[in-house]
């Protein structure tokens, strides 16, 4: 419409300059520039309208998203799109209401119109997809979300949304550098829980003095976000004790957690506690002065206030084994710390199953992880163990098969640990599958922590396979490792 009357205005000029009506030309031009600015006037104030009127809608879906009221939200979404033309921003809303609805595969679909997988296209788009993905219950597509992470930053390399999702998945992975890197160009001043995820990036990768900076930064933060009416009162008062331990200050850190339980401590309270305890000891360890009944001070204290702490019980026994004292009392010592039922027993069978094992007796080594692994099922070292234990003493095929889908099951987790593999290896050989033992044990060689075992086992399988070659070099590399320390088969793995 607009080009139409520039079009009309040009040909009336060029008319009136043509007919050489100079003077009534010239006399007219200054009622025509009044028609022109006023037909501008018009035009602005509709396309002015027209965009209070979109903002109003936006505003209005905005609203309702963020009270959760996601039908209404989608509604208005749905009104913005008609009224106008392609509105990332109302796409962006009604898919935040599809998900809020349950229908995150609607959601998905809906972005992929603004953010498709085969090529960069509206940042909060791709960082919406990731999050959906990674959010899945079952099987969270983990590639797709990091492809989406990466075309958000493509996208837009500002945007502050993409680069904290991107270091929260780096986090997740234990990628420290790649966490710094995307944190390195965020701005943290107002995010205690981003300088708390930079203590923690920092602390691992080696940088002590930077973390403990960033956590009493941390820590400042979250004192003044605890006096806020609108603060979550446990997630702050958690985060104060994490600034406190990046710190170094784990006395205070447990006082600050212990002291302001309502009662007796929850269960996030005590796995929090538990945590304080752990990191407290391996610290404690790392100094020259460190001395190891110290450290398992700290471990009891923890397991006392965290009997289900997995990890804790776990560096306790893994501790236990480097005292000096005699097995019988080491074992009177570990009996006593863990004989208070629940998770605590199972792992009291499992260091049992340990010793037994170490001492030849491996039918009671089996029963005792046997009974581990009933109390603490899907526990990773224990089915491990059981597993081992099965193809060491067992001849029935159909409890061999048991074993070797327990390992399997563990396998799927993780498909290059050399002890689950050595363990299928075992097994595999027990069951008289030959060939694919030998790839198992193979692929475990190289990170094997008793490498004269493998080798020797390597060379007993090639006999059978008829490979004497093969057989004679495993022989005599197994000479090569006399000196490794030999360890049994269920040690802590």
């Amino acid at each position: 419409m607009t080009g139409h009357f520039i079009q009309d205005l040009r040909y009336r000029l060029n008319s009136m300059l043509e007919e050489r009506k100079r003077m009534d030309g010239l006399l007219g031009l200054p009622a025509l520039f009044t028609l022109i600015l006023l037909v501008f006037m018009v035009l602005n104030s509709r396309d002015d309208f027209s965009r209070e009127h979109l903002l109003r809608l936006e505003r209005e879906a905005q609203s309702h998203l963020d009270q959760g009221h996601f039908v209404e939200a989608r509604l208005a979404a749905m009104r913005l799109m008609q009224d106008g033309e392609q509105n990332s921003r109302a796409i962006l809303i009604e898919a935040k209401a599809l998900r809020g609805m349950g229908r995150e595969s609607d959601a998905l679909r809906l972005l992929s119109r603004i953010a498709p997988k085969d090529g960069p296209g509206y940042a909060p788009a791709h960082v919406i997809q990731a999050t959906i993905l990674l959010a899945q219950q079952k099987n969270p597509d983990v590639q797709a979300a990091f492809d989406h992470i990466n075309k958000a930053l493509l996208s837009d390399p500002a945007s502050q949304d993409a680069r904290e999702l991107a270091a929260r998945f780096a986090a997740g992975q234990r990628r420290w550098q790649t966490v710094l890197t995307h944190l390195d160009k965020m701005e943290l001043k107002k995010r205690p829980d981003l300088l708390l995820m930079k203590a923690t990036a920092l602390q691992f990768s080696g940088q002590e003095a930077a973390a403990v900076e960033f956590a009493h930064e941390a820590e400042i933060a979250l004192r003044g976000m605890s006096k806020s009416a609108n603060a979550n009162g446990s997630e702050v008062r958690f985060s104060i004790a994490v600034s406190l331990s990046l710190q170094r200050k784990f006395e205070e850190a447990v006082q600050w957690i212990i002291g302001s339980t309502h009662g007796n401590p929850t269960q996030e309270e005590r796995q929090l506690v538990g945590g304080i305890y752990l990191s407290w000891s391996r610290y404690l360890k790392q100094q020259p002065s460190g001395k190891r009944m110290e450290v398992l001070k700290l471990l009891e204290q923890g397991i006392q206030i965290s009997p289900e702490s997995q990890d804790l019980i776990m560096a306790f026994l893994g501790d236990c084994e480097e005292l000096t004292s005699e097995p019988e009392e080491r074992q009177r010592y570990v009996e006593r710390i863990l004989s208070n039922g629940g998770i605590s027993t199972s792992f009291l069978h499992y260091y049992l199953g340990v010793m037994d094992w170490k001492q030849g007796n491996r039918e009671s080594a089996k029963s005792h992880f046997e009974l581990a692994s009933s109390l603490n099922p899907g526990f990773k070292v224990i089915g491990n163990n059981l597993a081992m234990a099965i193809a060491s003493v067992s001849t029935d095929r159909a409890e061999l098969e048991k074993a070797l889908a327990m390992i399997d099951e563990l396998l799927k987790g993780e498909p290059n640990n050399p002890f689950f593999l050595d363990t299928r290896g075992h097994v595999y050989a027990k069951l008289g599958k030959y060939k694919e033992a030998v790839g198992d044990f193979e692929r475990s060689l190289p990170n094997a922590r008793d490498k004269k075992s493998c080798h020797v086992k390597l060379a007993d399988l090639y006999e059978h396979l008829g490979m004497k070659d093969l057989a004679s070099k495993h022989r005599s590399e197994s000479l090569v490792h006399m000196d490794d320390a030999p360890g049994a088969k269920s040690a802590a793995r």
